[in-house]
């Protein structure tokens, strides 16, 4: 046994090594900026990154989510890279703020290192849900624009680990508003939050095909902003709520930092856990997804912002107080996988329904368990519907995705564990 062992231990380090080195990545960091009429890119730096975690079967993003979309082209102009998300930009954009002055927003992309050219392709989603080129940028990966950047490094907790991160859905815990002597606090959230994702439908059914890590990233002050209430607190990410006017609205504008505390491990989805125990989130898809830590309803806010940030759903209430306007068209059907304008319903969720439920679908006793097209979406009472009559993106309700919501998660989840 003791030979076997000898001859085992050179393999298991050659396979290590070539694991590391498959992680290597290009990171791009740029600032989006302009306001409702006028947007424009420029690129900050590009750096030298490890922990890559999408596996080479999700380098081409074939879902077609999101507001934007980057792709990357190697030294042989051939497509090896697409990624769309959306940001805090194209919300911004829709506010009343947005017609008087022009802002920035910080904005990455984690792309797999290719030797020689490269090149790089911004596009935007027009209200027709027509892609357009904004933007291009050339650069070498072997030359001296590159750096070779050292980000702080972090101790990192592996709550749960199934395997190999390009084989698995990566998901990685960050703390904000913890404090050094917090992190313990900090672990035991992430360690309750793991627990929620896990016992709620359908995540519980890939709870295999999961990693879960925590980054123990501490920061100068306990709590967030409070803008509204002249608190102010010195924290790694600079959470704060009442953005864009909206009190409950818990985000981060710091995007680089985020991304340097994400680099000390394979993420595919980034969860923020804010210290603080108001209700509170934000979630935007392939960006991250954030919430109040200690509030009563972490588990549904969690649920919630996730099935933005993982799977691109849209809310479903149309009553609520939200800064942003016109955001969702109703002459063309909406790339969100949960709700329709029923222009090209077939292509949603139309499988799911039943032949005797009715499209659209009356808000009536009968058919408040089905699944349909009920009237009142996207922050619209008119024009738009969506799949049940209620959702955990509709109500504030844990471990209460319709039919339609939980096969956008489980297709988001599949994509990734391979």
């Amino acid at each position: 046994m003791k030979k076997l062992i000898v001859f085992l231990l050179p393999l298991m380090a050659i396979m290590f090594c070539q694991a590391q080195s498959n992680s290597k990545a290009l990171r791009i960091d740029f600032y989006r900026s302009g306001n409702d009429c006028t947007e424009m890119i420029s690129i900050k730096q590009i750096a030298v990154q490890n922990n890559l975690s999408v596996g080479e079967h999700a380098w081409i993003d074939s879902v077609n989510y999101g507001f934007y979309r980057i792709d990357a082209y190697n030294s042989q102009g051939d497509l090896f890279f697409r990624r769309g998300y959306s940001s805090l930009f194209n919300e911004w954009i829709t506010t009343d703020e947005a017609k008087t002055m022009s802002r920035s927003f910080q904005e990455s992309v984690l792309i797999p290192f290719q030797m020689g050219d490269i090149k790089l392709v911004f596009f935007n989603r027009d209200h027709s849900n027509v892609w357009h080129k904004q933007f291009e940028y050339s650069f070498n990966s072997e030359s001296d624009q590159v750096l070779q950047k050292h980000f702080h490094k972090y101790p990192v907790e592996e709550l749960s680990v199934n395997g190999d991160p390009f084989q698995m859905l990566d998901i990685l815990f960050i703390p904000d508003g913890y404090t050094a002597e917090e992190m313990d606090d900090f672990k035991n959230d992430a360690e309750r939050v793991m627990k929620d994702i896990l016992d709620s439908d359908p995540f519980n059914e890939y709870s295999s095909k999961i990693n879960f890590r925590a980054v123990m990233a501490p920061g100068e002050e306990s709590g967030t902003d409070f803008p509204h209430k002249n608190i102010w607190k010195e924290t790694l990410l600079n959470t704060t709520f009442n953005t864009f006017g909206t009190e409950r609205y818990l985000t981060t504008f710091s995007y680089h930092t985020l991304m340097d505390v994400a680099a000390n491990a394979p993420a595919d989805h980034i969860v923020i856990l804010v210290n603080t125990d108001e209700y509170g989130g934000a979630g935007f898809y392939n960006f991250y997804s954030l919430a109040a830590a200690k509030n009563a309803y972490t588990n549904f806010l969690v649920e919630h912002e996730m099935g933005h940030g993982l799977s691109g759903l849209a809310d479903e209430y149309y009553t609520s107080d939200v800064a942003v306007n016109d955001y969702h068209p109703t002459h063309v059907e909406p790339w969100e996988p949960n709700i329709t304008s029923l222009v090209d319903f077939e292509s949603k969720w139309d499988s799911l329904v039943a032949d005797d439920v009715p499209i659209p679908t009356p808000k009536k006793e009968e058919y408040k368990d089905q699944t349909g097209a009920f009237e009142g979406a996207g922050y619209l009472a008119k024009g738009l519907y969506r799949p049940a009559y209620d959702c955990t993106m509709k109500s504030v309700k844990y471990d209460n995705f319709c039919e339609a919501c939980k096969r956008a998660v489980s297709s988001m989840i599949r994509w990734y564990a391979h």
